[in-house]
C-alpha cells in the first residue's frame, strides 16, 4: 500500500525539525492543536507551502497569488489520498507531467474567467486620412480706353496691343494674377472600448472548472481505491 500526501508532508516537516508530540523543552504537546501537523497544513504556512512547491518540482502558475490558491485547493482536496506510485520521486514526475500538460488551461481559467463570464469584447478602431489639394490658375485683366478731339485723329484700340496711336487721351490698365495654392491635411482617429454582457447562465457554466482539473490530477496521480 502506498503512502498518503499527508504522510509525505509530515515526513518533510520532521526533516525540518518539527515535532508534534514533544517540544524543545521536553514537554508533551500531543494534545495541543497549535503544534499538530494538520494545523500547519490547514494554515498553509510557509513550511507547508515549500513542501507543496517541492512536490510540484518548483513549477508554478503565472500569478503568485493564483498559484497559491490553486495549490492550497490541491492540498486540501488530496491531503488524505494515497499516491499511485511506489516512490515519492515517481509521484513527483507524474505530478510534473500532469501540471505541465494542463498549465496553460489552468492559467486561462484564473486569468480569463471574467472575460468568458461577461462575454467581454474589446474593440480597437484606428483610421488615418490624408487630404491634399492643389489649386493653380492665372487671371489676366486688360482695360483699354482712348478718345480723340479731332475728327482726323484715328485711335487704334487693340486689346492685344499695349500701343494706341493718335489718341488725345490713352489709358491702359493691365492686370495679371497667378494663383498657386496647395493645401495639405491629415486626420487621425482612434477609438477603443470594452463591452461586457452579464448573464446568469454564463456563471452557471463556469461552476466546476477547477474541479475538472483536480479530477485530472486525481486520475493521474492518486489511487482510485480507498
Amino acid at each position: 500500500m502506498t503512502t498518503t500526501l499527508f504522510n509525505i508532508i509530515r515526513s518533510e516537516l520532521i526533516k525540518k525539525g518539527y515535532n508534534e508530540f514533544v517540544n524543545d523543552d521536553g514537554e508533551l504537546i500531543f494534545f495541543s492543536d497549535d503544534y499538530q501537523f494538520m494545523t500547519k497544513i490547514m494554515k498553509y504556512d510557509e513550511d507547508v507551502s515549500e513542501i507543496v512547491n517541492y512536490l510540484f518540482s518548483g513549477q508554478s502558475l503565472n500569478n503568485p497569488e493564483v498559484d497559491t490558491h490553486f495549490k492550497k485547493g490541491f492540498l486540501y482536496r488530496f491531503v488524505n489520498r494515497r499516491i499511485n506510485r511506489q516512490t515519492v520521486e515517481a509521484f513527483k514526475l507524474q505530478m510534473l507531467s500532469t501540471f505541465l500538460t494542463n498549465e496553460d488551461y489552468i492559467n486561462r481559467i484564473y486569468n480569463d474567467l471574467d472575460s468568458y463570464l461577461t462575454r467581454k469584447q474589446l474593440s480597437d478602431n484606428r483610421n488615418k486620412q490624408v487630404n491634399k489639394q492643389e489649386n493653380k490658375g492665372t487671371t489676366v485683366t486688360d482695360n483699354r480706353s482712348a478718345f480723340a478731339d479731332l475728327p482726323q485723329s484715328t485711335a487704334n484700340l487693340d486689346v492685344e496691343s499695349s500701343i494706341m496711336n493718335y489718341a488725345t487721351d490713352n489709358t491702359i490698365s493691365k492686370n495679371k494674377q497667378v494663383n498657386n495654392q496647395e493645401t495639405d491635411g491629415e486626420t487621425v482617429g482612434e477609438n477603443s472600448g470594452v463591452n461586457r454582457s452579464y448573464e446568469l447562465d454564463e456563471l452557471f457554466k463556469t461552476n466546476g472548472l477547477l474541479e475538472q482539473i483536480y479530477n485530472t490530477f486525481d486520475k493521474k496521480c492518486f489511487l482510485q481505491v480507498w
